[in-house]
């Protein structure tokens, strides 16, 4: 008996989606869109219903803003039909305005949406280029995607500005990804990014920053050396737009370039003459000059720097409590103790010396761990202070 009603039951079930199958090839989209409750024949199933761009902006310099040195990434959606068309951006307070808000973890950031026309027009005034690339989406994930924009916008700015998750290239990936849905993204092969970590690529993003390539091999969170898939990766807007056109969806071109929304004038990207490597090899070399004379003025300089940045590390440690591989050796290199203790340094000085030389060592050996030479300088200088009383005694 229940067999046959088991039986039963599944011929029914196949009837039943053989007939909904046929009925769904069948109805009208004025009978589809009653159904979902639109009283009018418009077909929100069409191609060119909603259309959904990737948009990238050029850097900035740095002096205007410290976070768009690697650009902008964020999302044009425009529904013709109803005349829309709006950018979705997250955007957060300027570091440059309070440089000691961002560093506490207090400035915030969140999603806006703001008409394109309007939106371009910042851009034209800031003299940067706006490029844009269609994306290859499915109908249903283009809608998705637009509630999806549409449910952060709620949120309004509370999110704590945080570039490893909420940065703009990467936030526009993660919403692209939810709106698709079980549909995968398929990457080409790229062997360059596969072997480097995210703190590799936003190194490399700032080749013509160096001081704050010097800040970002420090400061970045020790998250950022995990390896992750390719996906993951993409922190740096030219590198989203670059991967995301050589990538496919249902075999079709993920993204495809349509042209410039706004043409700017390129940026100066030259390098300034005064680099880190250069005031370190000049602190070397003073440090060497000073180092067999009997006035004290140049270490108590050395100490202070020492000092004063040893400090702002161990605030930063307690607030943030993000720091990298890197700032924790730094905090050995730079710390208060040497001049608190300088009085007594002949009991230390040697010891402590041996201890930076083990830990430039170390530094050099950790594995995804970008050294900026400027460090290494640096450390030989303080390793001469340090080391040049026992020097001056074996003489």
């Amino acid at each position: 008996m229940n067999y046959h009603c088991k039986v039963y039951g599944i011929l029914t079930m196949l009837v039943m989606s053989v007939l909904m199958y046929g009925q769904a090839d069948t109805i009208s989209v004025a009978e589809r869109n009653a159904a979902q409750g639109f009283n009018d024949t418009i077909d929100r199933l069409a191609p060119d219903f909603v259309t959904v761009s990737l948009c990238i902006a050029d850097p900035t310099d740095y002096k205007e803003d410290a976070l768009g040195t690697s650009g902008h990434a964020f999302l044009r959606l425009q529904c013709p039909t109803f005349d829309l068309d709006y950018c979705f951006s997250y955007e957060g307070e300027r570091v440059n305005d309070n440089m000691y808000r961002y560093l506490s973890g207090k400035t915030k950031m969140g999603m806006f949406a703001v008409p394109t026309p309007e939106y371009m027009e910042d851009y034209r005034q800031w003299n940067r280029s706006v490029h844009e690339y269609r994306l290859n989406m499915p109908p249903e994930a283009e809608q998705r995607l637009w509630e999806i924009m549409d449910n952060h916008l709620t949120q309004g700015i509370v999110l704590r500005q945080d570039l490893n998750k909420y940065g703009c290239a990467i936030t526009v990936v993660r919403y692209v990804k939810q709106a698709l849905g079980d549909e995968p993204i398929i990457y080409a092969p790229n062997p360059e990014m596969e072997h480097m970590t995210r703190r590799e690529i936003g190194y490399r993003s700032l080749v013509n920053h160096p001081w704050l390539r010097l800040t970002s091999m420090i400061f970045t969170d020790n998250k950022a050396d995990k390896n992750l898939p390719i996906d993951e990766k993409l922190i740096i807007p030219a590198d989203l737009a670059a991967v995301w056109q050589q990538a496919t969806l249902n075999g079709q071109p993920f993204a495809t370039y349509v042209g410039d929304i706004v043409e700017g004038a390129p940026l100066d990207n030259s390098k300034p003459w005064f680099t880190p490597i250069l005031a370190t090899i000049l602190i070397l070399l003073i440090t060497i000059g000073f180092a067999f004379t009997r006035y004290p003025y140049w270490d108590w300089f050395l100490l202070g720097i020492q000092a004063i940045f040893g400090c702002v590390l161990l605030f930063l440690w307690i607030v943030m409590r993000e720091f990298g591989g890197a700032a924790y050796i730094m905090m050995v290199l730079f710390n208060p103790l040497p001049l608190i203790f300088w009085r007594w340094r002949r009991y230390w000085s040697l010891p402590y010396a041996i201890i930076l030389l083990i830990g430039t060592i170390v530094l050099l050996c950790l594995p995804h761990m970008l050294v900026d030479p400027a460090i290494l300088v640096l450390t030989l200088a303080y390793i001469v202070l340090f080391a040049k009383d026992t020097v001056k005694e074996q003489i």
